[in-house]
C-alpha cells in the first residue's frame, strides 16, 4: 500500500507539473508611479516595464485606460519568454486638481492574472487659484448693481501676467488690481453686476489670459435667476 501511495503522489505532481507548464506569466517591474506633485496643464510621461516569465509568448490583447486624459502605448503585443516590454503612459492633468489617480489596464493570456492594473498617482494644483471659483447670485432685482471682490493667488514659482480681461455679457463688468502676479502674490478682480431683464437667467463669464505654459486661460463662471426691479 505504501508504495502504490507513493507512486499516486508522484503522477500527482508530474500531472500537475504538465498542467502549469507552457503559461505565460506577466512580471511587473513596478506597478504604480508617483509623479508626485504637479500644475494643472502639465503632462506627465512614465514608461512601465513588464517581464513574461513564463514558458510561453505572452500575449497583450489589449490597452485600456481609466479615461482619456491617459494614453498608453505598448511596445510589442507579443512577448517571448524571458523578454521585457515597455508601456510608454502620458497623463495629460488640464482640468484636473487634487489628488487624481489614473488606472491602465493590460489584458493577457497570463491564467493567473488576465487583467494587469498599472497606476499612476499624484497631486495636481493651479497655478492660479480664484477664490471664489464662480459666482453664485441666486436670485438678483432687475436694475439693481451688485459687486464681488474675487481673489486670484499665485501659486507657482515664477511671475505670471495677466491680460485679455473680458466679460461675455454685457450684465457682467470686472476690473483687475494688477496684471502681474509675483509668486505667492494676490490681486483682486472686482466684477460689477448688473442685471437687465426681469424673469431671465444671467449666465455669462470673465475671461483672462495668462503668459503660463500650462494655464493660458481663466474663467471665472457668473450666473444668478433676474427677478422683477423692487418698487419704490
Amino acid at each position: 500500500m505504501p508504495r502504490i501511495s507513493l507512486l499516486l503522489v508522484t503522477a500527482l505532481m508530474l500531472f500537475c507539473g504538465v498542467a502549469y507548464a507552457g503559461e505565460a506569466k506577466i512580471l511587473l517591474e513596478k506597478g504604480t508611479f508617483d509623479f508626485g506633485e504637479i500644475f494643472e496643464g502639465q503632462k506627465v510621461e512614465h514608461t512601465f516595464r513588464f517581464q513574461n516569465a513564463g514558458d510561453e509568448p505572452l500575449l497583450i490583447d489589449r490597452v485600456r485606460s481609466s479615461c482619456g486624459c491617459t494614453v498608453a502605448l505598448l511596445s510589442s503585443k507579443i512577448v517571448a519568454p524571458g523578454d521585457v516590454a515597455e508601456l510608454k503612459t502620458t497623463f495629460d492633468s488640464n482640468r484636473f486638481g487634487g489628488a487624481v489617480v489614473k488606472t491602465i489596464y493590460l489584458y493577457s493570456n497570463d491564467p493567473l492574472q488576465q487583467v494587469t492594473e498599472l497606476h499612476l498617482r499624484g497631486t495636481v494644483k493651479r497655478e492660479i487659484v480664484l477664490n471664489p471659483a464662480r459666482l453664485d447670485l441666486a436670485t438678483l432685482a432687475a436694475g439693481t448693481v451688485r459687486q464681488f471682490d474675487v481673489r486670484l493667488i499665485n501659486q507657482s514659482p515664477r511671475t505670471i501676467v495677466l491680460s485679455s480681461l473680458q466679460t461675455t455679457t454685457s450684465e457682467v463688468e470686472a476690473e483687475l488690481s494688477s496684471k502681474t502676479l509675483e509668486p505667492g502674490q494676490e490681486a483682486v478682480l472686482k466684477v460689477r453686476v448688473k442685471p437687465k431683464t426681469a424673469g431671465a437667467r444671467l449666465s455669462g463669464y470673465v475671461l483672462l489670459k495668462t503668459d503660463s505654459a500650462y494655464l493660458t486661460d481663466l474663467r471665472l463662471p457668473v450666473y444668478g435667476m433676474i427677478a422683477p426691479a423692487k418698487g419704490p
